[in-house]
């Protein structure tokens, strides 16, 4: 079920990162992972992708390990089959996201469904986080 690689139809120029997918319990995840220094883990809204963040990581990521993620069935992502679309689900994968990556030390950022999906995950391993950016998204224009 692995994804050898990004889809022809992803603009490099609109999304200058390196494409990468573990398997979570029988899904296949898309996530960058782009920068060093403290982490970031960005967690998008729905019905989004982790491209909602390509412009902030592409300005933070000098300063920042910059992480963003695709829910199963979400950006480029692909889900096992059965796989429900729940906000509880979504947590379940981000959690074994957390534990895949052994991440510690994270800053939440988070907007829209990230919210309640980032901190049911930051209630099961409060150990991996330090912080946490909630908010709604802002236009840009």
């Amino acid at each position: 079920m692995t994804v050898a690689e990004r889809p022809a139809w992803v603009d490099d120029e609109l999304f200058p990162f390196n494409s990468r997918f573990v398997d979570i319990d029988r899904h296949s995840i898309h996530y960058i992972d782009e920068g060093s220094g403290p982490t970031l883990l960005f967690l998008h809204g729905n019905p989004t992708w982790s491209f909602d963040y390509s412009k902030v990581i592409a300005s933070l990521r000098n300063q920042f390990r910059c992480i963003a993620v695709d829910y199963p069935g979400f950006g480029l992502s692909v889900p096992a089959p059965g796989y429900r679309y729940l906000p509880a689900e979504h947590a379940e994968v981000i959690g074994g996201f957390v534990d895949a990556l052994a991440l510690t030390g994270v800053t939440l950022v988070a907007h829209d469904w990230g919210g309640p999906i980032g901190l049911a995950v930051v209630q099961q391993r409060p150990e991996a986080f330090d912080r946490l950016d909630l908010g709604r998204r802002r236009s840009c224009r």
